[in-house]
Formats: C-alpha cells, sequence, structure tokens
C-alpha cells in the first residue's frame, strides 16, 4: 500500500532461465537412442535432396578417381588360356609396388572424401537438426575451411584409438567412443585439435553407454544398408565402373544419415549437460569460419 492509500502494482515475475523458455527459445530434449535414430530418419527425410548433394559433390568424382586408378590403370593383367580344349580366363597378381600405389591413392583419396564431408555434412546436419534449411554452399565453405582442422583431429584419434588397441584392444575402443563427438565440437563450437578432443571427452563422460549404443546401433544400420547396395552391384557385374556406380550410391545414401546420428548425439549429450537452446546452437553455426 502507498502513502495515499492505494495499492501498488506488484512487480513483474522474473524471466525464465535460458534452457526453460528465455529469450534464448526452450532447451534442446534429451534423447534416447531409438528418439536419435528417428529424429535422424526425419531429418534425412526433410532434407535429403540438399544432403545428398552435399556428399554427392566430393563422392562422385573422387571415388571415380580411385576406382579408375584401381581398376583401369593399374588393373590386373588378364589372359585366355586354353585347358583340355576348355577357355580359361586368368588373371595375374598385381606386383608389390603397383599394389602399394593403388592402396596409397586409395587411402589419400578416403582422407581427402573423410575429410572435407565431415565438416560439410555434419554442418548441414546441424542446420537440419533445428529446422533450418540446408545450405550447401555454407555447408562447403566451412568444411574447406576446417579441412586442417579435421585432417588434425583425426589424426589424433586415430593415434589414440591406434595406440588403445595396442593396448588390449579395450582402450582403443574406449577412446573411440570418448572421442566420438570431436568432429562436431569442431564444426559447432569451432574448437581445434586437442580442445575438441577434450570437449567431447568431457561430453560423454558419465553417458558412455548410451554413447555406445548410438554408435553401435547407426554402424549396423550404415552397414546394413552400404552391404546391400555392394552386393546388388556386385550381382550385376564384375565390371569396376558397374562397381563405382554402386560404392558411390552406397556413400551418398549412407554418409548424410551417419553425419546426423554424429550431431544429434553431440547435441544430446549437450542437452544432458548443458542448457542448449536452438538459438543458441544456430548463433553457434553462424560464427564466421
Amino acid at each position: 500500500m502507498d502513502n495515499s492509500g492505494g495499492f501498488t502494482t506488484p512487480p513483474p515475475p522474473p524471466p525464465p532461465p535460458g534452457g526453460e523458455g528465455g529469450a534464448g527459445g526452450p532447451g534442446l530434449p534429451p534423447r534416447g537412442v531409438g528418439e536419435i535414430m528417428s529424429t535422424a530418419f526425419e531429418i534425412y527425410k526433410a532434407n535429403a535432396q540438399n544432403l545428398v548433394m552435399i556428399v554427392a559433390i566430393v563422392v562422385v568424382p573422387l571415388t571415380f578417381i580411385s576406382a579408375f586408378i584401381g581398376g583401369v590403370v593399374f588393373a590386373p593383367d588378364t589372359e585366355t588360356i586354353t585347358i583340355l580344349g576348355e577357355s580359361v580366363e586368368t588373371v595375374s597378381t598385381r606386383a608389390a609396388g603397383t599394389a602399394i600405389i593403388v592402396a596409397l591413392v586409395t587411402a589419400l583419396i578416403g582422407v581427402i572424401i573423410s575429410a572435407v564431408l565431415q565438416a560439410a555434412i555434419m554442418r548441414g546436419a546441424a542446420q537440419g537438426s533445428i529446422g533450418d534449411a540446408v545450405d550447401i554452399d555454407a555447408s562447403y565453405k566451412w568444411g574447406f575451411a576446417r579441412f586442417g582442422s579435421v585432417i588434425l583431429i583425426s589424426i589424433l584419434v586415430g593415434l589414440a584409438v591406434a595406440g588403445g588397441l595396442i593396448l588390449f584392444i579395450i582402450p582403443g575402443l574406449i577412446f573411440a567412443v570418448m572421442f566420438s563427438v570431436a568432429i562436431p565440437a569442431l564444426v559447432v563450437e569451432n574448437r581445434r585439435g586437442t580442445d575438441a578432443m577434450s570437449r567431447s571427452w568431457n561430453l560423454v563422460k558419465g553417458h558412455f553407454w548410451h554413447a555406445v549404443g548410438v554408435i553401435i546401433l547407426a554402424a549396423i544400420i550404415t552397414a546394413v544398408v552400404g552391404g546391400i547396395i555392394g552386393a546388388i552391384g556386385g550381382a550385376i557385374s564384375s565390371n569396376w565402373f558397374i562397381g563405382w556406380i554402386f560404392q558411390a550410391i552406397a556413400q551418398i545414401i549412407t554418409a548424410p544419415f551417419a553425419a546426423l546420428v554424429s550431431v544429434l548425439l553431440y547435441l544430446d549429450l549437450r542437452a544432458r549437460v548443458e542448457a542448449l537452446t536452438a538459438d543458441g546452437l544456430r548463433a553457434e553455426l553462424n560464427r564466421p569460419a
């Protein structure tokens, strides 16, 4: 009551915290393993054209080069001989030096594909996860800007996992899970090198078996789909060109889903340990590369 005998207007209630629907919008919800898979399928379906295009731009030319080198340039020699009146085609084995060249070229192309795609497709996946349109040009701009960082993190994680596998295998598997969201941490939060690995470790810590379940189920799904497509190509023809077509199709189809699951696992882990909102994530994605 004021001095004139009237009633004062009560003060407005305090604003809700950012993770509960304040200026930052509602917090992103934690998801179970099944929910992550179903959400990945839904986002994939809604953004299939752009997600597939992001992968195809890199996968089609580079896998063609790899297949052409292995199937034509350094193809094993074939010779038809007659045995007991029957024509038999024999295939000579590659020389050791040739096999090493093919393996190195294939590995180099695989590294380039992986590095560019991981950053580009994961940014597109992160955009799709908050309902934004997947921007192909922006995704590749981010991908090339972070090419070196992806390579560095991939090497560091690979060395850690390889070292752990040498130590009775189990430590390597643990490292693979603990560092499983290092690349999303790079793409979304711009964390580099060991900082991205540390971020992944801290997010997974306390939710290890949840991450294991997501990783294993996603691996099974992508392996089955890729295996079926590859088997169809092998059944149709043994020609290297046909094999390349089906190899590229398998990668183009499965890579977006794998990226979506990786991003959704990363976002899910953040939702479990901090108040991450869609607006906050959008602001992180829109920071300069």
